[in-house]
């Protein structure tokens, strides 16, 4: 499972796609480099643009992750040609591209330590094929680096017959990075403390005194391993914390809702046209099962930070899914627990023998699997790839070629922007236009599709619904896959 979910994240990763975030860890990490000067702020990156360049120090850890990686990656014989084209940029993404494999393994392990092997291979698959995984692989932005942290502070923070003191050291430090990478990630700093309390009653005053000290004290040396910067230039920290603030609480089209409102429903329906109602039912089926059984701490280490993070960016007016990347993983756990443990519950009422068992849990994994695996398939083949491009841009050309010497313009409705200027240059000249209007699947461009169809005499000629038709607004159609409508518009009504 592990190979796969590496074949997965690796394929393509040399691709010419893009993420718009990507220059970020480019840009800083290059300033790193030549200059010698170790602080992530942001501002200190001379070829960032100037919509970045500001006093700021989020995905610090991750930079220095990545600055570290590539300095590794030097003392590897053989890697010189690769680590200098573009710059290092392909050494980067390939960062990424090993962390989220070792997300895989790391499922695996929880995975069997709440329900056995069977579980933990289908954690392996579930968390392989997971198309919000394999596309987090795929950019050189901090998600694989936080999901793989967060998976470790879990699997740290384990409870043991006995408690240890340098676990928990171990759990708060890397808390500390994670708090360095983004602030959002403070929802976990209850972790380090969970296998305390749940060794409580068997612990000495003495022993409860450390631990209570080391959680905060190691999170401290974390964070300040992570951002040192931040730590001797708070101000510039909590800038980029205030401009993180403004950009969840305001809206940001197309990932947000066009009266403003909260995303709670955009998050369910991503989630359900990505993992589907098996998987999500077997997710809940698992909490049953760790409930059941009174694993209160394994409990809440698991389901503990994906109710929190779930909850939270519900309640924001803006969603990205790569905010609830770091907490799939354990939902995906705890589908894999109540999958295996269903068909083990169920087998063992028909006594039915362990080669139909083994057959009918592969059959269950594969129906929650489906979903996912629908979608990374076309993610890789056609998006990642440059297959998809390639079509789009033939597809275009068809279609210009039906209409020779006529005017061709691009827009997307995220607002009424683009309709006031074809008003006015079907005004100031009747000549037709060729539309092209790309759509997010999203509310803004609904809208304003209505808008325009009252507004303009319009025939619909060509219609290109890209890979990802079914799937709500999200980050597969604003970066990869968005569907394009074709019109050929004559006047206005």
């Amino acid at each position: 499972m592990v190979v796969l979910g590496f074949g997965l994240r690796a394929a393509f990763y040399h691709g010419g796609y893009g993420h718009p975030d990507e220059t970020i860890t480019v840009e800083v990490v290059r300033h790193m480099r030549q200059s010698g000067d170790l602080d992530t702020n942001w501002a200190k990156a001379p070829t960032l643009g100037t919509d970045l360049r500001y006093d700021q120090y989020n995905f610090s850890s991750h930079l220095y992750a990545t600055y570290w990686f590539y300095r590794f990656v030097k003392l590897v014989p053989g890697t010189l040609g690769w680590r200098s084209e573009d710059e290092g940029f392909w050494v980067y993404r390939f960062f990424s591209v090993l962390l989220a494999t070792l997300v895989v393994g790391q499922a695996m392990r929880l995975a069997e330590r709440n329900g056995g092997r069977t579980a933990a291979l289908g954690a392996g698959l579930l968390t392989a094929g997971a198309v919000q995984l394999v596309q987090d692989a795929h950019y050189s932005r901090p998600e694989a680096f936080v999901t793989a942290l967060t998976m470790a502070l879990v699997a740290i923070g384990w409870p043991r017959e006995k408690l240890s003191l340098p676990a928990v050291a171990g759990a708060a430090l890397t808390v500390g990075l994670l708090v360095a990478c983004k602030v959002s990630m403070a929802l976990l700093a209850w972790l380090p403390l969970v296998p305390v309390f749940a060794a409580w009653r068997g612990l000495s005053g003495r022993v409860r005194g450390w631990a209570l000290v080391i959680v905060p004290v190691g999170g401290l040396v974390g964070f300040a391993a992570g951002a040192p910067g931040a730590v001797a230039n708070p101000a510039a920290f909590v800038n980029g914390i205030e401009f993180l603030m403004n950009q969840y609480a305001g809206l940001h089209p197309p990932h947000s809702h066009l009266n403003g409102g909260r995303v709670a429903d955009m998050v369910g329906a991503y989630y359900v046209a990505t993992l589907g109602w098996p998987l999500l039912a077997c997710g809940a089926v698992g909490v049953g099962v760790l409930a059941g059984r009174r694993r209160w701490a394994e409990l809440a280490l698991v389901l503990g930070p994906v109710v929190l993070f779930a909850g939270y960016f519900a309640t924001r007016t803006v969603f990205f899914e790569r905010n609830l990347s770091h907490v799939l993983p354990l939902f995906l756990v705890l589908a894999a627990v109540g999958a295996a443990a269903t068909v083990e519950a169920i087998g063992r009422r028909v006594r039915a023998p362990g080669w139909a068992r083994a057959v009918a849990a592969s059959a269950v994994f594969a129906v929650c699997a489906a979903p996912g695996l629908r979608l990374t398939a076309p993610l890789l083949a056609e998006e990642f790839s440059g297959a998809g491009s390639d079509r789009h841009m033939a597809f275009e050309a068809a279609l210009k070629q039906r209409y020779p010497g006529e005017e061709w313009k691009e827009v997307s409705l995220l607002n009424d922007g683009p309709l006031i200027e074809l008003a006015a240059r079907l005004q100031a000249d009747r000549r037709p236009v060729l539309l092209r209007i790309t759509d997010f699947n999203d509310e803004w461009n609904a809208y304003n599709l209505s808008l325009f169809a009252a507004r303009f005499d319009a025939k619909l000629v060509a219609d290109y619904p890209g890979n990802f038709s079914r799937v709500p607004g999200c980050t597969l159609h604003t970066y990869h896959s968005p569907h394009d409508w074709y019109y050929w518009v004559t006047g206005l009504r």
